[in-house]
């Protein structure tokens, strides 16, 4: 039970149950979580946000696989330097970095951009695979 007031009305009087579960813990005992009582959701939470299910997650979970595949080439990209300018920088070593580092971390370059590739073009034909043809009225 709880009371909610949203902006210019009253107080309002709410009344609903919340399941509650446990998971056992490495050293012994047990952790309790919410059961979130949004219609459909059901997740375990730590924090019930005023009744409501705002499906809280990091941005990189909502992301689809081939975004993530080309977050991990950015992030190689800038390891190795070349995330100014990818074209002029591209078989450059930084200075530092030994050579197996680098030839290691070029390899997984081409292996998460096939990837991401890939995986964007499957993205794309599965929406348009989605899409109405157009018909044309003359």
């Amino acid at each position: 039970m709880y009371r909610n007031k949203s902006y210019g009305d009253g107080w309002e009087d709410l009344d609903y149950p919340v399941r509650i579960s446990s998971t056992p813990c490495h050293y012994g005992g047990h952790r309790y979580w919410f059961i979130c009582p949004a219609q459909g959701c059901g997740r375990r939470v730590a924090k019930l946000y005023s009744g409501h299910c705002y499906q809280l997650a990091y941005p990189s979970q909502r992301e689809a696989s081939f975004e993530r595949c080309r977050r991990r080439a950015d992030k190689i990209r800038e390891r190795l330097g070349w995330a100014d300018d990818p074209d002029l920088m591209e078989g450059i070593k930084p200075k530092g970095m030994h050579w197996q580092t680098y030839h290691r971390l070029v390899v997984e370059l081409d292996e998460w951009d096939r990837k991401s590739d890939g995986g964007f073009a499957s993205y794309i034909s599965q929406r348009l695979g989605r899409l109405k043809p157009l018909q044309w009225k003359l």
